[in-house]
């Protein structure tokens, strides 16, 4: 039986891959809408694996083969994910991870899913439920904490320091983010903001109301409001390592 970690690149996953990457390797489903922070992330854990585990770990990168990336289906449809219509998860994190799966249906797979000790009762990881996979939670099932995670990856190096607008949602334009997090990403990170700009922009259709990422503002409004700051990001903005409802799919 072959055994997978999902990976997602935050606190959970990579403690799977410190734990358990010598009899697993990892999967991390794309959406082609990633912080290039997290793909930057998932080159360093690989190697490290590699050097402390076993030279042949992977982490396998799969994505959406329908419809490229999240990007490419919002413009398509002109319909960007939502609280009401969270499709982005479905098709662009759980359906990829299961296609892979099942190409190994007929030696069986074990899928790792991250949840720690104290999600037990919280959730079950947000993975289908098919009948060739075995799932399990190893982190769950030895009591680790989330701090327990922390304590051991930054004993390994690999402790994440996400920029602050990373603190909730997985994607560069998550819906979850809140309006900190962009003003955020417009001072620090201009050049993925400009994406979710022009983003909003372009899935405009004939309605008469602007539909905005974030309800009640554009991100054109937010790009200016931030251009004249007379602060630092950093002594503004909260902490990160929060709990988001994403689950085991954001970077969290």
């Amino acid at each position: 039986m072959n055994k997978y970690i999902s990976f997602s690149g935050g606190v959970e996953s990579t403690t799977m891959c410190v734990l358990f990457g010598n009899k697993a390797d990892a999967i991390f489903s794309d959406t082609g809408f990633e912080h290039d922070v997290i793909y930057d992330r998932l080159d360093s854990i690989e190697a490290w694996v590699k050097n402390f585990h076993r030279s042949d770990f992977k982490i396998h990168r799969v994505k959406n083969e329908q419809y490229g990336t999240l990007i490419d289906y919002i413009k398509s449809q002109k319909f960007y994910p939502s609280f009401k219509a969270r499709y982005c998860t479905r098709m662009f994190k759980i359906e990829p991870i299961d296609d892979f799966l099942e190409k190994h249906k007929d030696e069986g797979a074990e899928l790792l899913i991250g949840l720690n000790a104290e999600e037990k009762d919280m959730r079950v990881g947000n993975h289908g439920n098919k009948p060739f996979v075995s799932y399990s939670y190893p982190l769950v099932d030895n009591g680790i904490t989330r701090d327990a995670c922390k304590k051991i990856l930054e004993r390994a190096g690999l402790l994440p320091d996400f920029p602050p607008y990373m603190l909730r949602g997985g994607c560069v334009g998550c819906y979850y983010k809140s309006r900190k997090e962009y003003e955020a990403m417009a001072l620090l990170n201009p050049s993925e903001f400009e994406i979710v700009e022009n983003l909003e922009e372009e899935i405009q259709d004939m309605r008469e109301d602007y539909f905005s990422i974030k309800e009640g503002v554009k991100m054109s409004e937010i790009r200016k409001s931030v251009s004249n700051m007379l602060f630092k990001p950093e002594e503004i903005y909260p902490t990160l390592n929060t709990i988001t409802k994403c689950g085991v799919f954001c970077n969290r």
